[in-house]
Formats: C-alpha cells, sequence, structure tokens
C-alpha cells in the first residue's frame, strides 16, 4: 500500500472515530462548561446546610470552620464534641483585651443580648465557668426569658433559669421574667449547690431536685437525665469556644494578647 492510500485510510478512520464519540464528546464539553458558570455565579457566602455536612460525616472541625456559629445546627452537633480543653471563658471575659470576643461568642449562641450579658455578669460575679452557666439556661429556657412550667406539686417554675415561686417567695411575677434577675438568683443558688456539693455533677443536681434528695441519696432518674444533658451540651460549648475564640489568644502571656481576630 502506497503512503496516499495509506494517509486516506487513516483520515477515514478518524472520521469514524469522530463520528462515533462526538455525543460524549459534546456532553463532556457541556458539562465542562456548566461547572464553570455554576462556581463563577454561585455566592461565596452560600450558607451550607449543617444537617446535609452532619449526615454526610464531615468532621465537627470542618463543620465550624465552613459554618460558624449557627445555633441551630449546633444544638444538633453540641453532644457529639469530646476531649473538651479546660474552659478559659471566665479568664478571657476578665481581660479587656478579649472580653468583646467573649461576648460576641455568647451572642451569637443566645441571639438575645440581654440575656448574653445577665449571665456573663453573673457567672462572673459569682465566679461560674461560663460554658457551665450558659449550659444550665439552656437545659432550663433554651435561653428563653418567659418560659413557664407548671409541677405536679402545684408551683411553677418561670424565665431563664426556671426559678421555682415557692423557693423564692420574695420575686414577683415580673421579676421571674427579668433575665437579669433570674440570672442573678439562678446563678447564686448554683454557687451555693456548687459550694456544698463540692462537685459540677452534684452541684447541678441540687439544683434541679434539691438538696436534702441529693444528699439523702434519693436523686430522681430524671434529674440524672437532666444533668446528663447540662454536661453534654457543655462539652460542645467549650469546643466550639476553644475553636472559635481562644485558639486567638496566646495563654502563655498573662494578658492574652490577640494572634489573630477575626
Amino acid at each position: 500500500m502506497n503512503k496516499k492510500a495509506l494517509s486516506k485510510q487513516r483520515r477515514e478512520h478518524l472520521k469514524e472515530l469522530f463520528k462515533k464519540y462526538i455525543g460524549y464528546i459534546s456532553f463532556c464539553l457541556f458539562f465542562a462548561a456548566a461547572s464553570i458558570l455554576i462556581f463563577k455565579f454561585l455566592p461565596e457566602d452560600a450558607p451550607i446546610n449543617s444537617e446535609y455536612a452532619i449526615k454526610k460525616n464531615k468532621t465537627s472541625e470542618e463543620w465550624q470552620t465552613a459554618n460558624i456559629l449557627d445555633p441551630a445546627a449546633y444544638h444538633l452537633i453540641a453532644a457529639d464534641h469530646k476531649n473538651t480543653k479546660t474552659d478559659k471563658g471566665l479568664e478571657l471575659y476578665r481581660n479587656e483585651a478579649s472580653k468583646e470576643s467573649v461576648v460576641w461568642f455568647y451572642n451569637q449562641i443566645t441571639k438575645n443580648p440581654e440575656v448574653t450579658t445577665a449571665i456573663l455578669e453573673n457567672a462572673n460575679s459569682n465566679s461560674i465557668p461560663l460554658s457551665l452557666a450558659f449550659s444550665l439556661a439552656f437545659v432550663e429556657s433554651c435561653y428563653r426569658p418567659t418560659v413557664t412550667n407548671s409541677n405536679s406539686n402545684k408551683s411553677i417554675d418561670r424565665g431563664l433559669f426556671q426559678l421555682n415561686n415557692r423557693s423564692f417567695p420574695e420575686l414577683t411575677e415580673s421579676d421571674f421574667y427579668d433575665p437579669y434577675v433570674s440570672a442573678k438568683y439562678g446563678l447564686s443558688h448554683l454557687r451555693y449547690c456548687l459550694n456544698a456539693a463540692g462537685n459540677e455533677v452534684s452541684a447541678l443536681a441540687m439544683y434541679n431536685a434539691g438538696a436534702t434528695k441529693v444528699r439523702s441519696g434519693k436523686t430522681p432518674e430524671s434529674t440524672l437525665n437532666y444533668v446528663s444533658n447540662i454536661l453534654s451540651y457543655r462539652e460542645g460549648l467549650d469546643k466550639l469556644f476553644n475553636t472559635q475564640v481562644a485558639i486567638f489568644f496566646d495563654f502563655s502571656d498573662e494578658n492574652y494578647l490577640a494572634l489573630s481576630m477575626k
């Protein structure tokens, strides 16, 4: 076979291949172009569906980086966080260089600056770890100052820290619904429980069931679940705080100078 005939045969073969795969090539080109357009016009701050991310087994670190402080999603994963570092919240709140960051963080969690301030100030005055104080408020009322709960003994729990009307007879109804008043009495009572019990688990049980039941070994199962819920929530809160706030401060420096602020 001469060169001209061979060249012609090759051209014919190439034409056949092109006709055979033209559909596949066209689809690939269309898909590539569509992908470029979607990437170009997708907003950079498009929200991430955190529930979808969790179902896809996205790690908690990746979730926190991509979906900073979405409280609704946070409540779903709080109990999954383990190996929490030491709580630095109160220390950072007491330092002027980092106080604003602490307030910012808890405002994202409560979505209520008045509630945030009430808890921060009273946790500070009673030397209670911030994550413990906020976890107690979440389990008691989900940070809602107007919550009311009627008990089987006909007493009523009201407000942010669910103060009982029989335990605090000096308070008026409006006092119970005032976040600052509720935080003042609720966290003062928690401090009393901490001093009396000597550990957080027993103190939380006392807060819920009363000192008499706990000391006599008659702590209800509902109270044990209550304590477990608080501690699980606190683990998540500590983890978020460490990755969103504490990481930006140098704890080796007594002034906690900010290494980086967002």
